[in-house]
Formats: structure tokens, sequence, C-alpha cells
């Protein structure tokens, strides 16, 4: 394997998970071995504690039972610990002077200290320590007591054994501790290799649905486990934004299409007019005559590109916007008074109910395209001699303007599109009407941008009502 394959090999994440198992795993164990050593040693000198102090008070019920013959009964005490295999006893009297009474120093190696009368002697009975022994450093355990009756000192006893068993069995359990640590270890590495792969392959697994998924494939969605872990709560927003990113290259197909489609219409009715028109002689007339129809197909693809343009730079953020304070009630007011002559060629009754001048903070000249387009819509699908309502109202500092007709109204399969661009409920009298189907995309962008909502209703062969609910900043 080349350096660069090594250092990419260390930089994987089941690499590195695998190494900061181990690592916390074997540190882990590194405790418990270094706690269990110490317990162990300190539960065997605690033994052996005992022992020298069962020793210890033996020797002195020797003395204090046979006051006259002290040496014989020492010597007979030391007949029976010389026959131990194992933690061999010496064992040394003095008198209330430091005077020797006994010795028993059979233990090979070790010299007994002699005792010292310190003040703390008196208040602590026994006196434990290890010491080292003149060959080989092997270490004893000595005690000290100091027996009174009373607070007169009469007696010191020393009593001491080797630790060589003790360092034996000490060495023996930490060899056995070191075979586990080089079990652990192996077992440990394993186990977390076994354990980093286990919890990343759910990842690789996203990893490859991720791969698959493509424009061409955004039906595909990233696997659930079921579990509700991080990886579910991952895979779950993946999939979320994979359905907004669906949703929007969906409408952005369709609408490149419908775009396409309304382009092509008027550009192919002017080339096919003016192939017919050039291929022959005309009169002044009939090119006057073709001239203006061309006219009003590029005025119509002029309106087309300049709501396209305005829908593009919406939907990027760029469109510029200029608030200030807006008294709505004259707005709707020259509303009224602008498509008054339109309604009444059609006989339709267009009135306006408002209450107090309301006032509010937005973009005048968008406000007035958003109410121009639903007035005319409403104008447009209301037959002669129908109703058109304009309503203002104030509701808990909102306010709210209706725009009713009494027309043809909106199939329920047609309502939830029709904020859609380029649908059409009479998709053969939009365009002749002059509609190019994105006056109500552009209306709903309109009043999102001003912080409100605009929501429809409609009942077929009665009428539509639309409204839209707008914040009053200033009142």
């Amino acid at each position: 394997m080349s350096l660069k394959g090594k250092i990419k090999f260390y930089r994987r994440l089941d690499v590195r998970m695998a190494f900061w198992y181990t690592i916390t795993f074997l540190t882990t164990i590194l405790i418990i071995f270094g706690f269990l050593d110490y317990r162990f040693q300190h539960n065997l000198l605690k033994e052996i504690d005992r022992m020298l102090i069962d020793e210890t008070h033996e020797i002195i019920n020797q003395i204090l039972k046979h006051p006259l013959s002290i040496k014989e009964k020492l010597k007979s005490q030391e007949e029976i610990v010389a026959k131990r295999r194992y933690y061999p006893i010496a064992f040394q009297v003095f008198d209330h002077q430091l005077n020797l009474i006994y010795t028993c120093s059979k233990l090979p190696g070790f010299i007994f200290p002699k005792p010292s009368l310190d003040e703390k002697n008196f208040i602590i009975p026994v006196l434990k320590k290890s010491v080292k022994g003149s060959r080989k450093n092997l270490p004893f355990r000595l005690h000290t007591y100091f027996y009174r009756e009373g607070s007169k000192l009469k007696y010191v006893v020393q009593v001491a054994t080797e630790l060589k068993i003790m360092r034996k069995s000490v060495e023996n359990f930490r060899e056995n501790l070191m075979v586990a640590f080089v079990v652990a270890f192996l077992f440990g590495s394993v186990g977390g290799w076994i354990l980093s792969r286990k919890n990343l392959k759910p990842i690789d697994t996203l990893t490859e649905a991720i791969k698959r998924i493509n424009a061409n494939q955004l039906n595909e969605r990233l696997p659930i486990q079921g579990i509700d872990d991080e990886l579910d709560r991952l895979a779950l927003t993946v999939n979320e934004m994979i359905e907004r990113v669906e949703e929007y290259l969906k409408k952005l197909t369709q609408f490149t299409a419908d775009a396409a489609h309304e382009l092509r219409t008027p550009i192919t009715a002017l080339k096919g007019e003016t192939e017919v028109l050039l291929s022959r002689k005309r009169s002044s007339e009939e090119y006057q005559e073709a001239l203006i129809n061309n006219l009003e197909r590029l005025d119509y693809l002029t309106r087309l590109i300049n709501n396209l343009l305005l829908l593009s730079q919406a939907d990027e953020g760029k469109a510029s916007l200029e608030f200030k304070t807006i008294n709505l009630t004259n707005l709707l007011r020259e509303l009224q008074e602008a498509f008054f002559l339109v309604a009444e060629q059609k006989k339709i009754n267009l009135s306006f109910t408002g209450g107090k001048e309301i006032f509010l903070e937005g973009d005048w000249l968008r406000l007035t395209q958003l109410f121009s387009n639903l007035i005319d819509n409403a104008i447009k699908n209301t037959p002669e001699g129908g109703e058109v309502a304009l309503e203002l109202q104030e509701e808990n500092k909102e306010v709210k303007i209706r725009v009713k007709d009494t027309g043809m109204g909106i199939s329920p399969e047609d309502l939830p599109y029709i904020f859609d661009r380029f649908y059409r409920v009479d998709k053969s009298r939009s365009r002749d009407s002059g509609g190019v189907g994105l006056g109500l995309s552009i209306c709903q962008w309109i009043v999102r941008a001003h912080q409100g909502t605009i929501e429809v209703e409609s009942i077929p062969q009665q009428g539509t009502t639309f409204t839209v609910t707008l914040p009053i900043l200033l009142s």
C-alpha cells in the first residue's frame, strides 16, 4: 500500500472509530486491572497482618500465663512456628526498658530493627511496616506491639514474616492480568472494528441510495430503519429535501414547457401570417390589418415576458419593493372608478364597501397590480347583468379585502391549482381575453411579499370570492 493509500486508510471514519473504541476499551481495562492489582495486594497484606497480630497475641498470652518460665514457653512457641511451610515467623520480646528477653530470628536475610520508645508509640499500640531484607532486597512484614497494663508499658513484642510468597502470588496474578490484557486487546480491537463497521453500515446504505438519486430518479428515497435514531432523522430530513427538490423540478419543468408553449403559439401565428402576407402582393389595407394583428401578438408577448421576468426575480428574491404608508381605502376606491366603465360596458354592477380609512405599509404599484388583476378577472368571468363587489374590513390588526363576483365560478378540481403558473380554468377563453396565465401567480407573490395571505372560495355557476389579508402596520 502506498503512503497516500495508507493516509487515506487511516483517515477513514470506521478506522478512526475502531481506534477510539479500542483506546477507550483498553483504558478502561487498565484502570480495572490496576484497581484489581491494588486490591489483591491490599487484601493479601491485610491477611498477613491479621496472622501476625494473632501470633503476637499468642506470644503475649504465653508470657502472661507463665511469667516464671517465659523462655521455655517462647521456645515451645518458636518450635511451633518453625514448622510452618508458608510465612515462617520470627519474633523477639523486650521488657519495658527494651532489654531483650527472647529472640527467634530464623528468617534468612532479615535483621530486627531495634524498637523505639517514642511518644507516638504510646498512642499507637501496633506499628506495621514493610521492610527490605539484607539479601536480594527480599520484602518482610514487621509488627511492633507495645503491651501495657493500664498506662504502664510492660512488654514490647516484634513479629516478622517474609513476603516472598506474597510477592510470587502478586507476580502470578499480574502475569494472569497481562494474559487477560492481551486477550482483551485482541477482542477489543476486533470488536471495535466490527462495532464501527456495524454502526457505519447504515451510512453506507444511505450513501448508495443517494448515489442512485439524480434529476431523472427523484422518486427514490433513502431507507428508514424505523428506530428513530440520528441516522433515521437524517434520512427523513434528506427525504423531505428531495421531495421539495422533486416538487420544484416538476414545477420548473412544467413552467418551462408552458412558457415554451405560450411563446410558440403567438410566434407561430406571427410567422404564418407574415409568410402568407409575403406570398403575394397585398393592398395597403391588408398590410395595415396584418400589422395591427402582429402588434397585438407582440403586445401579448411583451406582457408575457415582463411577467416571466417579474416572477423570476421574485423567485430569486431580487424583485424590489418600495414600502411606504398607503391609504388602502383610497387605492381601492380609485380602482373602482378606473374599472367602472369596463364593468358598465358588460352591464356589471361594480360596488365598493369600506368603512373608515385604513393605512398600511406597502408598495403602491404592486398593490395596485394585485387588486387590478383580481378586479379584472372578476369582470371578465362575470356575465352581463352580474355583480362585482369590493369589500374592505378591519379585523384584529389586519385588513381583509374581498373581491366577489357572480360569475361562472371555479370547479373544485381546478381550485387547488389556480395560483400555479400558466394554469387556466377556461383554457379556451383566457388567451382570447388577453390573459397569459400568470396573473394569480403574481398576485400570490405580491401578497406574500407583504406578509399576507390570499384565499379563494368558489361555487360553480354562483361566483367566486378572493380574500386578501394584510397586516396593518400603521393606522
